[in-house]
């Protein structure tokens, strides 16, 4: 490990899966096995640089590996362990439905304390 500490090698795990578009590509590929660009794009309706940088992403973090075919490259998962993840995670995240679509902190909204006024 490059920093050699798990925790932080968790945090960029969790933060490449944090992505809902990569999410995505990522449970295509489970699914199809192998796609291009043009195959992502065209069953997310998104735009191919946009996929080409989240496919970037998910190579780097070694989450994807690509091969060339012929002007095409073509994407798949890299450890299919990753399918038990997403998995254990679903199963987690059901139990936990509620709170988790209900956090206020990872929706991004503001949780305003009241203020304690000082006499």
């Amino acid at each position: 490990m490059i920093d050699g500490d798990l925790i932080t090698a968790r945090e960029h795990l969790f933060k490449a899966l944090g992505d809902r578009t990569r999410l995505e590509i990522i449970e295509m590929l489970i699914e199809f096995g192998e796609m291009s660009v043009t195959d992502i794009q065209a069953k997310l309706g998104k735009e191919q640089n946009l996929i080409s940088h989240h496919l970037s992403c998910l190579k780097n973090c070694g989450l994807v590996k690509s091969k060339k075919n012929g002007k095409s490259v073509i994407y798949s998962i890299r450890d299919k362990r990753i399918s038990k993840l997403l998995a254990i995670t679903d199963e987690h995240v059901r139990s936990l439905l509620e709170s988790v679509l209900s956090c206020e902190i990872v929706k991004g909204k503001v949780v305003r304390m009241p203020l304690k006024v000082i006499k």
